[in-house]
């Protein structure tokens, strides 16, 4: 196989991340303002399907986190993009098997898709054996997701793509989480049902995380929102908006 050499993004291209990163920026400043808060919930640029020169270029305009859905993906793209000058924040937001793990904290800082008991041990022991041989490497940001479909719905459904822990497994998840020693437990992330109205679901999540800062004071993060509900997310109180198609456009069909 031949290896593809690194081609920097183009003026016209940068011109045009510039302005929908704006046009992002913009909506979320309103969005904030319509809610009454005083403080603007931090943006996650998802990257997935688009290559490291267009991280490279974000990253030139003040993005400093991002996010990815797949290992195999997004492992080279952070090597890639960090030989050219760019090192943001990695935030993994898939759906991640226990066995890659220890890959997964290769490049990422934060993990927002943890939804059961043994993915949290594998990332306790990856952590674990990071911080053995780093042993200035931070603790990994945790985020358990959570299943925001109703009872109905996820019993039509239980398999459905979007993951995340049912609502009643969220203590013991986040206790697994605070004995783990290279874990933080940062807060709840979720992604608003199809076919639903984002809002009554965000609003939902927000409840959740009320009740696991009972327990947990500093889990205080909620990672939802994403192009198409990202108003709802913030009126619900979000703090990590994730946000791919409105600043990088339309994803290939073919990646």
């Amino acid at each position: 196989m031949t290896e593809e050499v690194f081609t920097p993004a183009t003026e016209q291209r940068v011109q045009e991340l510039s302005q929908r990163l704006d046009a992002v920026r913009a909506r979320i400043t309103r969005a904030t303002a319509d809610a009454g808060r005083d403080t603007e919930p931090e943006l996650i640029v998802v990257t997935k399907f688009f290559p490291a020169s267009d991280v490279v270029a974000l990253h030139s305009l003040g993005v400093m986190d991002v996010g990815e859905n797949r290992e195999q993906e997004a492992g080279p793209k952070a090597i890639e993009a960090a030989l050219h000058g760019a090192h943001p924040r990695w935030h993994f937001i898939g759906q991640l098997q226990s066995n890659k793990a220890a890959r997964v904290l290769r490049f990422a800082s934060e993990v927002h898709s943890v939804d059961r008991a043994g993915l949290v041990t594998a990332l306790a022991k990856a952590a674990q054996r990071r911080f053995d041989t780093e042993p200035a490497t931070a603790p990994t940001g945790i985020y358990l997701q959570v299943d925001l479909r109703g009872e109905a719905s996820a019993s039509e459904d239980p398999n459905a793509p979007r993951g995340g822990a049912r609502p009643e497994r969220l203590a013991e998840l986040a206790g697994l989480v605070a004995e783990s020693g290279r874990l933080r437990l940062r807060g709840l992330m979720a992604v608003a049902p199809l076919g639903e109205d984002p809002r009554p679901a965000f609003e939902r999540l927000a409840g959740l995380s009320e009740r696991l800062r009972r327990d947990h004071p500093d889990a205080r993060e909620l990672s939802a929102g994403m192009s198409g509900d990202l108003e709802a997310a913030v009126g619900a109180g979000a703090t990590r908006l994730r946000i791919g198609s409105d600043v990088l456009g339309r994803r290939s069909s073919l990646l």
